[in-house]
């Protein structure tokens, strides 16, 4: 396909999908933390059991087996716009070539802040499109975030056990030259999260669950249900 292409890394092209090659996932990149969001990932499909999953942005190519070993006789399919990366089909995640509710699930985690915010909702409006069940999506947040475990906290202070995001008092603003890769994040200035629940309202979904993860607050996960 005419999207099967490496990034292209000039930020005065608006237009283009800022995504890592492949040499990005090194061994340096799979650290503990990273571990544990490919688990967090799987989980969040837990009470569907999915026949047909599709994970655009496939990253360093380890969330298939998992769901393969998780789920046995699941068909995965993997996606991503850089051919480098061998998914099994090449696309962008604003174009998909699937029909509508292809998929019991879909992931797409710490792809999306690599589009302009203004492509944000297109984009997820095309990954609820080829869903059937689940949308899982994770997106990097700075905001500040607490969290406090010790024995019998669970049942004590379940709320504490799972962290709790904080209003970040002075949001700086991103850049994107800096970054490299993302054209936002959340916490930045203009990025609070209730704009980024007004965008996956704005797509349909309701009932939003989301949550960050204790190990690694920077990934901040949403789980969407598609409605029948």
């Amino acid at each position: 396909m005419d999207d099967c292409k490496k990034a292209v890394t000039s930020p005065d092209k608006p237009m283009a999908l800022r995504t890592p090659s492949n040499r990005h996932y090194s061994a340096a990149y799979l650290y503990k933390e990273r571990w544990f969001s490919f688990v967090y990932q799987v989980m969040a499909l837990s009470g569907i059991e999915p026949k047909t999953v599709a994970e655009v942005g496939v990253g360093p190519g380890v969330v298939g087996d998992m769901l393969r070993a998780t789920y046995p006789g699941c068909d995965y399919v993997g996606i991503d716009i850089d051919s480098s990366l061998s998914p099994s089909v090449c696309a962008s995640v604003e174009t998909l070539p699937f029909a509508t509710g292809s998929f019991d699930a879909t992931f797409c985690c710490q792809v999306l802040e690599h589009l302009p915010f203004e492509r944000f909702a297109v984009a997820v409006g095309e990954l609820k499109r080829i869903t059937k069940r689940r949308l899982v999506i994770s997106l990097p947040d700075v905001s500040p975030f607490f969290f406090l475990r010790f024995s019998h906290s669970r049942r004590l202070v379940p709320w504490l056990w799972h962290g709790l995001s904080l209003p970040t008092l002075f949001p700086r603003r991103h850049s994107f030259e800096e970054h490299g890769q993302h054209y936002w994040e959340i916490g930045k200035l203009g990025f609070p999260i209730k704009a980024i629940l007004r965008e996956l309202h704005s797509v349909g979904f309701k009932g939003i669950r989301h949550f960050r993860m204790a190990e690694r607050p920077y990934w901040h996960f949403f789980i969407l249900e598609v409605s029948e």
